[in-house]
C-alpha cells in the first residue's frame, strides 16, 4: 500500500512539476517577445528623417552638433533617438515621426539635483563623489537620471523627483 501512495504521490509531482516549468517558459516567451517590441536603434543620416520630425531635430539642435540618430521602433511607432551637444550641454529627444517630443533630456550640474534625489543617490553609491545628473521629462514626468560607479562597475539610477529609485542600470 505504501509502495502503490509512493507512485502516485511521484507522478502527481512530476505532472506538477512540468506543468509549472512549462508555464515557467511560457513567461519567459512572453517577457521576450514584450522585449522584442523596442528594436535596437539604426544609425540614420538626419536628410533621412521625416520632415516633421526633421524640422523639430533641426530646431532643438540649432547651433549644436548631432552626435547620435537613429530609428527605431518603440511600442509600435517609429521614433528617432537623438543624442547631441548644444551650447555644451548633452541633450537627448525621443522624436516620433510626426515630430512630437516624447522624451527630453539634458545634462545639468550635480548640485542643481533636488535635495531628496541627492540624498538617495549619494545614500545609494556611498558618497556624491563623481556623480553625474542628468534631467529627463517623459510624458510630463521628470526624472533625474545619476551615474556614477558602486563596486567598481559604472551605472545610472533613474530617480523621481522625490528620490524613489525608478531604474537601475548596468552599463
Amino acid at each position: 500500500m505504501r509502495h502503490g501512495m509512493f507512485q502516485i504521490v511521484t507522478a502527481v509531482l512530476l505532472v506538477v512539476g512540468l506543468t509549472g516549468c512549462d508555464s515557467l517558459q511560457g513567461e519567459k516567451t512572453e517577457k521576450a517577445a514584450a522585449a522584442k517590441t523596442e528594436a535596437p536603434g539604426q544609425a540614420i543620416a538626419l536628410a533621412d528623417v521625416p520632415a516633421p520630425a526633421r524640422a523639430v531635430i533641426e530646431k532643438v539642435t540649432a547651433g549644436g552638433t548631432i552626435r547620435q540618430l537613429e530609428k527605431a521602433e518603440e511600442g509600435g511607432r517609429t521614433v528617432y533617438d537623438l543624442e547631441a551637444t548644444v551650447q555644451g550641454t548633452e541633450v537627448e529627444y525621443d522624436i516620433a515621426a510626426d515630430g512630437t517630443i516624447l522624451t527630453s533630456g539634458r545634462s545639468v550640474p550635480y548640485a542643481s539635483v533636488p535635495l531628496a534625489v541627492r540624498h538617495a543617490a549619494e545614500k545609494y553609491f556611498g558618497s556624491a563623489q563623481g556623480l553625474k545628473a542628468f534631467v529627463e521629462v517623459e510624458e510630463g514626468k521628470t526624472f533625474y537620471e545619476i551615474s556614477g560607479k558602486k563596486s567598481g562597475g559604472p551605472l545610472t539610477l533613474k530617480l523621481s523627483e522625490t528620490g524613489q529609485i525608478v531604474e537601475e542600470e548596468k552599463e
